[in-house]
C-alpha cells in the first residue's frame, strides 16, 4: 500500500469509528417515553389539558375482592369505578356476573366471565380505576406507591391471559385518553393460567409497550385502567378474585 493512501486511511479510520458508534448509540437508545417509542403519535391538546391525577396513598391496596356482591369496584383511596367489558366487535358473546366459588382464595364471591364465538382478537374486562370520578373520564391513577398488581384466577379452555395497563397516551380520546392517531396498544404482560386457582403477581416493570426491538415499561403514576384480555376464538370461562396492588 502506498504511504499516501495509508495516511488517508489512518485519518478516515477515527471518523468511521465515531460514525459507527453514533449510529449504534442512536439505534440502541432506550426510549424513556411513549412519544420516543412512537414518534408519529398524535395527541389532542384539549384532552391533555383535562387530564388529572388521583394519587394513591397506599392505605387501601385492594382493588376489588367482589365481596360486596356487585360489579362496582371498592371505592377507596381515590378509586371510583365499575367493571366494564370490551370485545373485537365481531359476533361473539360474553357476559360477566358475580358468582359463589367455594374453592376460591376467600371461599366467597368471585367475578365470573363466560364467552366465546369471537373471530378476531377475543374479548375481556376492564377496571378503569377513576372513570366515575369528576370530571369523569379524564382522570388517571397514580399508583407509584405500589410495586405492581396481583390477583387470583382460574380458567376453563384458556391457557394464557394478557394483562395490560392503559395510560393517557395509549388510550383514545373516546375513552378519556389523549391519543387521536392509531393506538399503539397498552403496556402488556402475558400470564400463564390454568383450570386451577393460580395466584398471579406482576411488577409494573414487566408491563411493556413494544415497537420493533425497542420497549418501554409502564409508568405506574399514569394508570387509566387495568385490562384482562381473553384472546381466543373458542368458548371460555374465567373466575377472577382478589385484584389488588402490592408493595
Amino acid at each position: 500500500m502506498q504511504p499516501k493512501v495509508q495516511k488517508q486511511l489512518q485519518r478516515l479510520l477515527p471518523i468511521l469509528v465515531l460514525g459507527v458508534l453514533f449510529f449504534w448509540s442512536a439505534c440502541s437508545k432506550k426510549p424513556t417515553s411513549v412519544v420516543e417509542l412512537f414518534p408519529d403519535l398524535v395527541f389532542d391538546e384539549r384532552s391533555q389539558a383535562k387530564q388529572f391525577a388521583v394519587v394513591a396513598t397506599g392505605s387501601e391496596p385492594m382493588i376489588d375482592d367482589l365481596e360486596d356482591g356487585d360489579l362496582n369496584g371498592i371505592k377507596a383511596d381515590g378509586r371510583n369505578w365499575s367493571w366494564a367489558q370490551f370485545d373485537d366487535m365481531t359476533d361473539g358473546i360474553q357476559y360477566l356476573t358475580i358468582d359463589q366459588e367455594e374453592g376460591g382464595p376467600r371461599q366467597g364471591n368471585v367475578l365470573y366471565v363466560k364467552g366465546g364465538g369471537w373471530q378476531k382478537t377475543g374479548a375481556g374486562v376492564s377496571a378503569n380505576l377513576v372513570y366515575k370520578a369528576s370530571p369523569r373520564m379524564y382522570g388517571y391513577y397514580d399508583a407509584s406507591v405500589f410495586s405492581g398488581i396481583e390477583f387470583w384466577i382460574k380458567a376453563k379452555d384458556l391457557k394464557q391471559l394478557t394483562v395490560s395497563v392503559g395510560t393517557p397516551e395509549t388510550t383514545s380520546t373516546n375513552d378519556g385518553g389523549i391519543c387521536i392517531s392509531s393506538l399503539p396498544g397498552h403496556f402488556e404482560h402475558q400470564a400463564t393460567i390454568s383450570d386451577e386457582w393460580t395466584h398471579i403477581q406482576i411488577p409494573f416493570s414487566e408491563f411493556l409497550l413494544k415497537n420493533g426491538n425497542k420497549e418501554l415499561a409502564v409508568n405506574p403514576a399514569q394508570i387509566k385502567g387495568l385490562h384482562f384480555s381473553f384472546e381466543t376464538m373458542n368458548d371460555y370461562e374465567i373466575w377472577l378474585d382478589e385484584i389488588a396492588f402490592y408493595r
